[in-house]
This record gives C-alpha cells, sequence and structure tokens, in this order.
C-alpha cells in the first residue's frame, strides 16, 4: 500500500472513532464555551500594571515621578462607557503626577467621541493629561477627536512638544501622529528641544521605535497591539496580526519604549492571555 493510501486509512479511521461518539464533541464544545466566557470575562477586567523605568538623563529632581499610561480606549459598541469610567476611576485612584493617553480613543463610529472625550477629562493630576492620536482616530474623525480632547483639558500633541516643567526641573515632551496614517512627523516633533535633554515621546504605534532610537527619544509610551488581544498559548505573541513588540519594556539602542496592553478591544469583544491594562510607571534616575 503506497504511503498516501496509507494516510487516508488512518485518517478515515480517526474519523470514523469521532463520529462513532458523541464524548469528542461534547467535550470540544464544552472547551470552546468555557475559553469563550474567559475570553468575554476578561475583555471586562482591569490590571494595573506598576512598572519602574530607569532613565539616564532623567533630572534627578524627577526621581519617583509617576506616570498613569491609558492607551486604545476604543470606546465603541464593544466598549462601554461605564468600563472608561471605571477604568478612569481606578486610573485617578492611583494619584499619578501626570497621565498620558497613547490614542485610539474610539473605534469607527464618530457619535462615540463625546462621551469618551468628557469621561477622559475625569482625569485629575497636578500636572495634567497629555495624548497623541491612533490610527483609529484618524479612521473614525481625527479633526473631531482632537478638538474634544483638548475641550476637555487634555493637551493633545501632534507632531509637537514642548519644555515640560515640574519640580523645578524639565524634560522635553512631544507627541506624533500616527504611524499607519502617514502623518508621523518626529523631527517636527522635537524641534525646539536641547541635544542633551531627556525626551518623553507619546507615539500610538510602536514601530515608531526605530525612529525613536535614531533620534536619541530617552523613552518612549505606545499603545496599539492590544498585547495581542487574544493569545492561545502561553508563548503565543500574536493579536491580530503578528507583531514583534507586543507588550511590556523594550529597549532599542538607547531608547526604552513601554507598551500597554490599553483597556478596550477591537473585531471581538474578547480577551485572552491579554487583560486590558492600567500602566502606572515610575520614573527612576540612574
Amino acid at each position: 500500500m503506497k504511503f498516501t493510501e496509507r494516510r487516508k486509512v488512518r485518517l478515515s479511521k480517526r474519523i470514523s472513532s469521532v463520529v462513532g461518539s458523541e464524548t469528542p464533541f461534547r467535550d470540544l464544545a464544552s472547551n470552546f464555551s468555557v475559553v469563550a466566557r474567559h475570553a468575554l470575562a476578561e475583555a471586562n477586567t482591569l490590571t494595573v500594571e506598576k512598572v519602574k523605568i530607569y532613565l539616564e538623563r532623567l533630572p534627578k529632581n524627577l526621581e519617583g515621578f509617576r506616570v498613569v499610561h491609558l492607551s486604545d480606549i476604543h470606546h465603541s459598541p464593544f466598549t462601554h462607557l461605564d468600563f472608561i469610567k471605571r477604568a478612569v476611576e481606578i486610573a485617578n485612584e492611583l494619584k499619578p503626577d501626570m497621565f498620558v493617553l497613547t490614542g485610539d480613543f474610539v473605534s469607527h463610529e464618530p457619535e462615540y467621541i463625546a462621551p469618551m472625550a468628557k469621561v477622559m477629562g475625569e482625569l485629575t493630576s497636578e500636572f495634567g493629561s497629555f495624548a497623541c492620536l491612533g490610527n483609529h482616530d484618524h479612521w473614525t474623525d481625527a479633526e473631531l477627536v482632537t478638538n474634544s480632547l483638548r475641550d476637555a483639558n487634555v493637551k493633545v500633541l501632534i507632531n509637537e512638544g514642548f519644555r515640560f516643567t515640574a519640580r523645578e526641573a524639565s524634560v522635553w515632551l512631544c507627541g506624533v501622529d500616527d504611524y499607519m496614517a502617514g502623518t508621523t512627523d518626529l523631527r517636527a516633533a522635537l524641534r525646539g528641544s536641547f541635544p542633551d535633554e531627556m525626551k518623553l515621546l507619546l507615539a500610538h504605534n510602536p514601530k515608531t521605535l526605530y525612529r525613536a532610537a535614531r533620534a536619541e527619544i530617552d523613552l518612549m509610551l505606545s499603545g496599539h497591539t492590544h498585547g495581542g488581544q487574544v493569545k492561545i498559548r502561553p508563548d503565543e505573541k500574536r493579536i491580530l496580526p503578528r507583531r514583534k513588540f507586543a507588550s511590556g519594556l523594550y529597549r532599542r539602542k538607547d531608547t526604552q519604549v513601554y507598551i500597554t496592553r490599553g483597556i478596550g478591544t477591537v473585531v471581538l469583544p474578547v480577551r485572552f492571555g491579554c487583560p486590558p491594562e492600567i500602566s502606572l510607571l515610575e520614573l527612576k534616575t540612574i
């Protein structure tokens, strides 16, 4: 008997054994049901990730400066306003010095922009809230997202930066427009900065890291990946497409990037192995 024929026989026997018993189908359906329940439940959880980031050029007066990083809010039929409000309440309870928001505030529908912005305006810290835009903001209405957030007292940085001052020290704080929108201009965002001062960049898409490293950015904060959103296996790096940087702290040359898993969901209202994240970043001197 030829090899291909033997394989067909073995496959036929396996199919017959499964068809002849109801148990495997019940087990399979049960397993899918359990996974689905967990995935739906996980999407409605909130995890606080506390991370210390050591920076060589951080001014000594800013030792221990605390930043809460939120991203990928994705207000939509999948990510309800009550859930976003709960995330904001938890973020405020952490009492950071500053909030940064790295894009994708809504998914597709412009009617979700105003309610989202109002809730983002409830973030309260000594030094305020700063943001950049994501690809979904562009796909929905970037101008309306920007204006709504600014009306809510969130400073949106679009290819621009400024000298952020706190505790008698300063760093260059800047933000770029979205990578997928093709409107990222890091040179413009750094215009006015000093070569030797610490630079903190808000950029929705982690792919901006390569440009940031060439520009000697000290720390970049990003979202976009959702950490994978669905990881079937513990070592799975895949979200939607496979990504080199999924979530957490990475380094390229002298530039570090922290990628948050974000708050909301896209495509399906599920998460598995990638719970929604509120990031509490503590900046430390070396």
